[in-house]
């Protein structure tokens, strides 16, 4: 029995230790990598189901830092470590990986794809240098493709454009390059000539380096093709860059690889306009390495402030927060100067508090590598701090004027990002309990915890019943955090039902006067407080101001000796009244609130200037004629042809407003299939999937956005 033991285990021992050696390898290789002109901090962005995953997967099989390719649909893959993305097939958060390629370190964030988990898209682009945009061939730019497209434009980082599943049946490159035009409103350079596409896709030529991907010793690319799209494509550079255009005029020798290479990065870096386009199918593992050599190539190195100019030996920037059993709180941060060490301690420009490592790592997904020091360039995984979370800027030395240096490198460096993380306003909410009364310290810490890293998960108590509520960006994820709460924190949790978040806003401006008189122990006090609102009136229908306080000082009033506790007291009042409107008790937005007049007699504690003036808050919103704002959300819906008037119809019921039918374009089987494009109310689509799958036996598919919000016609 022994020896039967020892002849089955031998096998597996001997490939643990070769996988842990391969591993350890591989990250020897990438800590050896330091100069920031070597450093490739690049995040994977696109739409749910596009490939990202599969392909970062293939990216680190080709690195060697994993021996066998894992698969989305087997839950085995790298990066979706989590529990709950390998039984759904999603990614829900950003996994980090450290990975060498060609003497580069590549930093690479595979982010999540479903809207709800849209926040991980958001805080990762902040530290990004450049990103790789995936799209399915047989889709093109889809409707989450085209949020996380606008977010890194609003961080202005350089992008590529990897378009994968040629093999699909349906796979169609014209319709992909038609509508990054139309939709990413950016011209495509297309670097590579796929050779077939759909079943009888089985490469793509190399235009710049005249080779057939993947290699065959049996074949040659066509000449006669090659000559044509690679002429075409130097003469498509030659319209854009000056340099390609002389060489191409005056030069005698033809243009070379390295020439066309570095009018590429020219072209990232100097114009938005013009973006390369590669192409492959990373489920058969074709093109995963050209896209590797391309980022390394094209995308920008990382960038760094150096010290003499930031005047700091270190800088950096949280972008992201979890919570491990055995590290406790990890950080993710983005060095950006000087260097990191074990057991430093840094300043928070936020808290001005300080705060200690206590020991540093190189991120691999789910796994941990410890090491002594990490320098600017490169994103590191830290230990020990306490109060930091996502969107905090730590330095290394203490100064008094911490936050008007920071705003001075930030005109200098315009890529450092700014401090704080705004989350996106949530859309639903529910209430969340446990089985048992004594338990419920453990769902506040928990949840306390689970919010840390989730910057768009709010929670809140209700003041009437002291239920605790969740507010979350849609079905999944609270349904996500409720899951969390089983597996990571073993409670058992009960959730109300799921509705939707309302904001209340005022039609009317308003001034209101409320007197308060108070006797505590024979000692009179009176407290007169006048306070007046408006509306904020936005053209933009997706914009959502919250509340906006201000003191009037006039002639006849002014507030120089109130002090600063009285006013914090007068802003807690004023927004705990804003917190609960009058019509469904949600917040109150929209709104500027203005203290005008403030008399006061006798001694007047805090909890008294807060009192009084959330009755005055009240007071004008009961006379500043409050309608109720529902969220709208986009829906992109595919069905099959001739089921799209019966959709139709039933959006219609749900009050949606069309704004696009196209029939016989894209989907699962081409020209077979219409795209609908409407804004629909949220409450309308609670439940919509089964519904949706009743009326095309199963035949569609569709994804939300939000889209702003809306006055609510009927009450």
């Amino acid at each position: 029995m022994r020896l039967f033991q020892c002849i089955t285990n031998f096998p597996l021992r001997l490939f643990y230790r070769y996988a842990s050696n391969t591993r350890l390898q591989v990250f020897q290789n990438a800590v050896q990598i330091v100069d920031p002109q070597r450093i490739r901090n690049v995040g994977i962005i696109a739409h749910i189901d596009a490939g990202k995953t599969t392909t970062v997967e293939r990216m680190l099989y080709h690195a060697g830092f994993i021996r066998s390719m894992g698969n989305v649909d087997d839950g085995n893959t790298t990066m979706d470590y989590m529990e709950q993305e390998r039984e759904r097939g999603i990614t829900i958060t950003s996994a980090a990986i450290t990975i060498p390629w060609n003497k580069h370190r590549i930093n690479l964030i595979d982010t999540p794809g479903h809207v709800d988990f849209t926040i991980e898209v958001e805080r990762s682009l902040r530290v990004l240098d450049g990103a790789v945009t995936i799209l399915d061939a047989s889709a093109g730019v889809e409707t989450q493709s085209l949020t996380v497209w606008r977010q890194a434009n609003r961080y202005h980082v350089p992008r590529l454009i990897y378009i994968n599943k040629m093999d699909k049946p349906t796979a169609n490159l014209s319709m992909c390059l038609d509508s990054i035009r139309e939709k990413f409103g950016v011209e495509p350079i297309l670097l590579h000539t796929p050779l077939g596409q759909g079943k009888q896709f089985t490469g793509m030529i190399d235009l710049f380096n005249e080779i057939i991907i993947p290699a065959n010793n049996s074949s040659k690319p066509p000449s006669e093709l090659l000559t044509n799209d690679r002429t075409k494509l130097i003469e498509k550079l030659a319209d854009i860059d000056d340099a390609i255009a002389e060489l191409l005029l005056f030069a005698d020798k033809p243009i070379s690889t390295n020439q066309l290479i570095q009018a590429i990065c020219r072209l990232m870096v100097n114009h938005q306009r013009y973006v390369p386009v590669l192409v492959g199918s990373s489920l058969k593992n074709i093109g995963v390495p050209t896209l590797l050599d391309a980022i390394v190539n094209y995308l920008p190195s990382a960038r760094i402030i150096p010290t003499s100019s930031s005047n700091t030996d270190t800088l950096m920037y949280i972008f992201k927060t979890i919570h491990d059993r055995q590290k406790q709180p990890l950080s993710f941060a983005r060095v950006y100067s000087g260097s990191v060490k074990k057991r430093m301690v840094l300043t928070n420009a936020r808290t001005n508090e300080r705060e200690q490592i206590n020991k540093v790592f190189l991120p691999f997904a789910d796994n941990m590598e410890d090491i002594d020091e990490i320098r600017a360039g490169s994103i590191a995984v830290l230990s020990g701090f306490k109060e930091a979370s996502s969107g905090d800027i730590l330095v290394s030395n203490r100064k008094s004027t911490i936050a008007t240096h920071l705003n001075d490198l930030k005109q200098q460096y315009p890529f450092l990002p700014d401090p704080g993380l705004e989350a996106p306003p949530p859309v639903f909410f529910c209430t969340i309990e446990t089985y048992s009364e004594s338990t419920q310290k453990q769902l506040d810490f928990a949840l306390k915890n689970i919010k840390r890293e989730d910057p768009s998960l709010r929670v809140r108590i209700d003041d009437q019943t002291g239920q605790t509520i969740l507010l979350g960006m849609g079905e999944l994820h609270i349904d996500i955090i409720r899951d969390r709460l089983k597996r990571e924190y073993e409670l058992e949790t009960y959730l109300g039902p799921l509705n939707v978040n309302y904001r209340e806003t005022p039609r009317k401006s308003t001034q209101q006067t409320i007197v308060w008189n108070s006797s505590i122990n024979e000692k009179h006090a009176t407290i007169s407080i006048t306070l007046s609102i408006e509306p904020i009136i936005s053209q933009d229908k997706k914009i959502i101001s919250f509340s906006q306080i201000q003191i009037v000082r006039s002639d006849e009033q002014n507030f120089e000796n109130l002090k600063k506790e009285h006013v914090e007291a007068i802003n807690h009042g004023i927004r705990l009244a804003l917190s609960t409107g009058l019509i469904k008790g949600t917040e109150v937005v929209n709104i500027h609130v203005k203290l005008h007049d403030l008399q006061l007699t006798g001694f007047i504690s805090p909890a008294l200037y807060s009192a009084a003036a959330s009755d005055c808050v009240r007071a004008c919103l009961r006379h500043a004629d409050c309608t109720l704002l529902q969220p709208m959300m986009r829906v992109d819906l595919v069905c099959v042809a001739d089921r799209t008037q019966v959709v139709l119809e039933d959006l219609a019921r749900r009050h949606s407003q069309i704004i696009d039918v196209q029939q016989g374009t894209s989907g699962s089987v081409q020209n077979s299939m219409s795209t609908i494009i409407t804004r629909t109310p949220l409450a309308e689509l609670i439940g919509y999937s089964s519904t949706l799958r009743t009326l095309t036996s199963g035949q569609a598919d569709f994804t939300l956005a939000i889209d702003g919000y809306e006055p609510v016609l009927n009450l």
